[in-house]
């Protein structure tokens, strides 16, 4: 005879550990019942709310790229004169690089008011602009070394040799050497020393023997 046909009536229909856990549970619950209510409440809440932020940053990103949009379309307004366009253009610009301070999209605002300033000569203006990019705390890696190498070439213009060499020192990028040390070797001509300049074209021509500036170095080297 099996264990099964051993067991009394009170074994059989005794309930399992599980099934004893289960109706703790549910008696506990039940007795609790507005302790798991409010639980239950709190958490939809926390939910919706986590929902609602994300929903809102998404739509601030949209209004704020909408923005800038219209900022930039200032600058292709073709109703109007060059200089008005530019004057506007750049004023838009500001505007929104200080209302949206705290946006991404105010880099690239004083980015681009930082290359009209550039483009019509006013140096003094695109170097601060880029140098408001370098210190903004949205800025990425990137446009950090872009406005370096921007201000590289603003300071070469204006021939404070020490101040662009400082720039050009600063580029963190092992990737764009090849295009430092080229600046940096046009200065160390503009300075009349010649040995730096070609041993920093030398550099280049070794390092990056794919580089851009390949032919351009080359030619460079002959004249010195």
């Amino acid at each position: 005879m099996s264990d099964a046909e051993n067991m009394s009536r009170k074994e059989i229909l005794q309930p399992n550990k599980a099934e004893k856990l289960l109706y703790t549970f549910v008696d506990h619950a039940y007795r609790k019942k507005r302790l798991y209510t409010i639980i239950g409440i709190l958490l939809i809440l926390i939910i919706l709310t986590i929902w609602g932020i994300r929903q809102y940053l998404i739509q601030e990103k949209i209004e704020r790229a909408n923005l800038f949009h219209n900022v930039r379309i200032k600058l292709e307004d073709l109703t109007i004169t060059e200089d008005e366009r530019i004057s506007q253009g750049i004023l838009a610009l500001q505007n929104f690089a200080k209302s949206e301070f705290d946006s991404k999209l105010s880099v690239l605002a004083l980015l681009e008011s930082g290359r009209i300033y550039a483009m019509q000569s006013n140096f003094d203006e695109s170097i601060s602009e880029f140098k408001k990019v370098i210190e903004h705390p949205e800025v990425t890696n990137f446009l950090k070394n872009i406005s370096r190498l921007s201000l590289a070439g603003l300071y070469e213009q204006k021939k404070q040799w020490v101040e662009a060499q400082l720039m050009l020192d600063s580029i963190d990028i092992n990737s764009w050497n090849d295009i430092r040390w080229r600046a940096l070797a046009r200065i160390a001509i503009s300075m009349g020393d010649f040995k730096k300049a070609e041993r920093l074209l030398e550099q280049l021509l070794e390092e990056f023997p794919d580089s851009v500036f390949r032919n351009e170095t080359e030619v460079l080297l002959l004249t010195l």
